[in-house]
């Protein structure tokens, strides 16, 4: 996985490998209102992060995206600005239904949130014997584990 910080205003595009040989090149942040499901990438979305890939990567200069795609990320309500929101992962459990509300967060710490849904749902869950370090598999196609507590 490559970081690169966006020649135009500094922020954050990893560039890695993805499937069949292609790469995988993200992210942007704007805020959205709408519906969910028609979230899409905008035309300047797709011209921002082409102009970072083709600043590191200048032999991409004439190739295009095969595809696009575009998710949302719902942040916690706040008094200040989207953009100057924090960024950390927040759970609410209600123990006795067994749900599990998560807000904000980075795609990045999904092992990370994951063994605190655990942690938070450990009371109401059957006991069980562990089988696997989870932490420390690798998933097909990941470059490095990444760890965040």
């Amino acid at each position: 996985m490559f970081y690169a910080e966006a020649p135009r205003d500094g922020r954050a595009v990893f560039i890695m490998p993805w499937r069949d040989g292609q790469t995988l090149v993200g992210t942007t942040e704007r805020s959205y209102q709408g519906d969910p499901a028609a979230v899409a990438p905008t035309p300047d979305d797709i011209a921002y992060l082409l102009d970072t890939v083709r600043h590191y990567f200048p032999a991409y200069a004439r190739r295009e995206p095969s595809e696009a795609f575009a998710g949302l990320r719902v942040l916690p309500r706040a008094d200040s600005a989207a953009f100057g929101r924090s960024r950390d992962t927040r759970l609410h459990s209600t123990h006795s239904q067994r749900v599990v509300s998560i807000y904000g967060g980075k795609l990045t710490a999904y092992r990370a949130t994951a063994a605190r849904v655990i942690e938070m749902l450990r009371a109401v869950l059957p006991s069980r014997t562990r089988r696997a370090r989870t932490e420390a598999l690798r998933i097909e196609g990941e470059i490095e584990t990444q760890q965040s507590v």
